[in-house]
C-alpha cells in the first residue's frame, strides 16, 4: 500500500512540476543553453513557452544535433502516436500523443503531459522531463530575454557566471534575430491532435541485418529487449555442440520472433556438416522446427543447401556502448545494408541499439529468402 501510495504522489508531482514562465517571457527570444554550451538560435532548439509552461524541443535531448550528451534519448513508437524519452539504465518516460498524458517506470497511471507541437518540430515540457531524468533545469532572466539552461554534473559555471561569460554571444544572436531577419520569431504552437504522425524522424542513413551470437553463461534477455525496443528482429545463432544447455535461450528467442540459426562446429567440411545434421535433429526436438540459417562462411555449406549468415561487422565481447555504436556507425557509412554480428556476452550492445534506433537507421528481417 506504501508503494503505490508513493507511486502515486510521484505521478502527482510529475505532473505539477512545469517551469512556470514570466509573462513577460511569452513571445520574446528564448535562449538554449546545455551545460557550458550556448547553442546557436534554430528553429529545430530554441525553447518555447506555451500555457505559462517552458518547453524544450525533443531535439535538446539529441547528441547527434547538439554534440552534447545527457544520457537521455528519445523516440517515436506506437506509429507516432507515443515520444518515448529513455535511459540505458532503465529509466523511461512516454507522452502518449493521442490523450496527452505522460506514463513513467515509476507508475503506470497517466497523468497529464501534452506534448506541444510547432511546425515540424516536437516539444515537451522542460522541468518535467529534467526532474525524472535528474537533470538541473532552469530558467533564468538576462539583458537579451529568458535562458532556459539545462544541466548534468558535468557543469562547470553556475548560472550567473555562465550568463556573464554568454552574454556577447547572446547579444549577437539577439542582433541577428531581431535585426538581420536570422530568425523568425516562435511563432505559434499548437497541442499535437489525436491521430498525428510525427515527420521529425531522421531518415535512415542505413540498413542492417542483425545476428546474434550466444554463449552459454550469457544471458540473451537484455539484447532481446533492446531489439524489441528498436522494433528489431535478429538471427540468434547457438552453437551446436551446447544445444542442450541452451534450451530455454532457444524457446525465448524463438518465442519473441526472432529466427534460430546454428554454429557449427568441427575442424574439417565434413565435421561441420556432420554437426549441423545433429544440431537440427536436436533444435527440431527443442522447437519441433527446423532452420537452414548457419553462421559460416563455408561454400560447401552453402551448396548443400544451407543459409550461410556470414557478418560483414562482428562486436566484440568487452565493447561498451559507445564502442559498438561508433563501430556499427562507421561500418554503416560505407554500406547501404549489411550484416552486423552481436555478442550476447557484450553488455553494451543494448543501449548500442536503442540509440541506432533513435538516429531513425533500418533494422531488416532476415528471411530464407533475404538475409
Amino acid at each position: 500500500m506504501k508503494k503505490k501510495l508513493l507511486a502515486a504522489l510521484c505521478a502527482a508531482v510529475l505532473s505539477l512540476s512545469l517551469l512556470a514562465v514570466p509573462s513577460s517571457a511569452a513571445g520574446s527570444l528564448v535562449f538554449l543553453a546545455l551545460n557550458d554550451t550556448l547553442e546557436p538560435q534554430s528553429a529545430q532548439l530554441m525553447p518555447i513557452q506555451s500555457g505559462g509552461t517552458m518547453y524544450v524541443p525533443a531535439a535538446a535531448f539529441s547528441n547527434r544535433v547538439t554534440g552534447i550528451s545527457f544520457g537521455v534519448y528519445y523516440t517515436f513508437k506506437n506509429n507516432g502516436e507515443c515520444l518515448h524519452f529513455y535511459t540505458f539504465s532503465g529509466k523511461w518516460m512516454i507522452f502518449d500523443m493521442t490523450d496527452g498524458t505522460v506514463t513513467t517506470e515509476l507508475d503506470d497511471t497517466p497523468v497529464p503531459g501534452k506534448v506541444v507541437r510547432q511546425g515540424g518540430n516536437y516539444y515537451v515540457p522542460a522541468q518535467t522531463v529534467c526532474r525524472h531524468f535528474g537533470l538541473s533545469c532552469s530558467l533564468n532572466t538576462t539583458d537579451y530575454g529568458p535562458l532556459l539552461r539545462i544541466k548534468d554534473g558535468s557543469a562547470i559555471l553556475n548560472d550567473s557566471l555562465f550568463i556573464s561569460s554568454a552574454a556577447p554571444m547572446m547579444r549577437s544572436q539577439y542582433n541577428n534575430y531581431y535585426y538581420q531577419g536570422a530568425g523568425s520569431g516562435p511563432g505559434t504552437t499548437e497541442p499535437v491532435n489525436p491521430g498525428t504522425t510525427p515527420g521529425v524522424e531522421p531518415a535512415p542513413q542505413f540498413s542492417l541485418y542483425v545476428g546474434l551470437r550466444a554463449y552459454v553463461g550469457a544471458d540473451i534477455t537484455p539484447t532481446l529487449n533492446a531489439l524489441a525496443g528498436a522494433n528489431a528482429s535478429a538471427v540468434v545463432f547457438f552453437p551446436v555442440d551446447s544445444l542442450a544447455s541452451l534450451t530455454d535461450q532457444i524457446r525465448q528467442a524463438a518465442g519473441r520472433g526472432h529466427k534460430v540459426g546454428l554454429i557449427p562446429s568441427g575442424n574439417t567440411v565434413e565435421d561441420r556438416l556432420e554437426s549441423v545434421r545433429k544440431g537440427e535433429d536436436l533444435l527440431s526436438r527443442i522447437l519441433r522446427q527446423e532452420t537452414w540459417f548457419l553462421l559460416s562462411g563455408d561454400k560447401e555449406l552453402a551448396d548443400a543447401g544451407y543459409l550461410c549468415w556470414s557478418p560483414g561487422h562482428t562486436i566484440s565481447a568487452g565493447d561498451n556502448a559507445q564502442q559498438i555504436y561508433q563501430g556499427i556507425v562507421d561500418y554503416g557509412k560505407k554500406k547501404s545494408a549489411g550484416r552486423v554480428l552481436l555478442d550476447s556476452r557484450a553488455a553494451g550492445a543494448a543501449g548500442a541499439l536503442a540509440r541506432l534506433a533513435q538516429d531513425g537507421d533500418t533494422f531488416l528481417t532476415s528471411l530464407e529468402t533475404r538475409y
